[in-house]
């Protein structure tokens, strides 16, 4: 199947959570697309529509004459569809889709790579773990099922079978930030911030632009208390994703940890603005209020400490 071509689009300017990888295979929000060649069905035009529906309607008028496809075609049609279903959270038909493809093609890494991921966004972990395990079985430099079998492992509890695909993808993926950021996850997560700062560092060589590299780093150094540091990865999240709101709690609280109240608070607002219902900047917000009125009034302003950085792998 070296023909065939299925675009997981990226995220406009950051990647998803660390630890919900599997969804870039076909990513949420942005269905993957396969490319059709020269097909006979007038239902093609449809079949590549970015709107879910219009591609439901194309791709089913292709699939109400697919024996007239190339077997390639009859994969994409498959894989279109089943996109289209999985963006309108319609898991069901998805998996029902991908297994058609499954039938044009048993070898289709890509494909059984894909239903995994709807199983785990069904929350079906064993059944994700069984398609990852097919598409390692198939394509054994896979890279990307890997992650998604790391985050299987992960949402199971399995620490151990988690590290082990991480460290296989790292491996495997030389050029790519995502193995990185997702080990560098991995070992912040358990208090190890050294190691995953040389993680998150490697993950921006290798992805200048990779804002969740630098919000991952900059949570490192900020549990390390190196708040100056922290603030200078913030600000570099920031000018590349200005909405990321997980970099803007954490440089609120990195201000706070600082004693910068008035800076905090407006990170803190900034964050609202973009999610209002955020209970930790609303929080962040209230506690900043507080202290500047009460150093307004000239009065002590009681004890403040900084909390926990935010983190999306959390």
């Amino acid at each position: 199947m070296s023909a065939q071509t299925f675009n997981a689009a990226r995220p406009a300017t950051r990647p998803l959570s660390l630890f919900v990888l599997f969804a870039t295979v076909v990513a949420a929000g942005s269905p993957a697309m396969a490319a059709h060649k020269g097909g006979v069905s007038a239902g093609w035009k449809l079949c590549r529509s970015a709107n879910a529906d219009e591609r439901i309607a194309g791709c089913t008028q292709v699939i109400g004459e697919i024996a007239k496809e190339s077997k390639h075609n009859q994969l994409a049609a498959y894989v279109n569809r089943a996109s289209a279903y999985q963006a309108k959270g319609d898991y069901e038909h998805a998996i029902e889709d991908f297994g058609k493809a499954l039938e044009v093609d048993a070898k289709a890494a890509a494909v059984m790579l894909a239903r995994g991921a709807v199983h785990h966004a069904k929350g079906d972990l064993d059944k994700a773990i069984a398609d990852y395990d097919q598409a390692i079985a198939a394509d054994k430099k896979n890279a990307a099922a890997y992650l998604a079998r790391a985050s299987a492992w992960r949402a199971k509890g399995d620490a151990e079978k988690m590290l082990a695909d991480l460290e296989e993808a790292v491996k495997l993926d030389k050029k790519s930030a995502a193995p990185l950021t997702a080990l560098g996850a991995h070992h912040h997560a358990k208090g190890e911030h050294d190691r995953a700062i040389e993680d998150f560092s490697q993950a921006i060589k290798r992805e200048p632009k990779n804002a969740q590299a630098y919000n991952g780093r900059g949570a490192c150094y900020y549990a390390k208390a190196e708040y100056d540091k922290a603030i200078a990865d913030f600000d570099q999240a920031l000018k590349l994703d200005g909405k990321y709101v997980s970099a803007l709690v954490n440089r609120a609280n990195a201000w706070r940890g600082k004693k910068e109240f008035e800076r905090a608070k407006a990170d803190y607002e900034a964050a609202l603005g973009v999610k209002p219902d955020l209970a930790a900047a609303k929080k962040g917000a209230d506690d900043m209020a507080k202290i500047i009125a009460k150093k307004a009034a000239g009065t002590s302003a009681p004890a403040d400490a900084a909390p926990k950085a935010e983190h999306e792998h959390d």
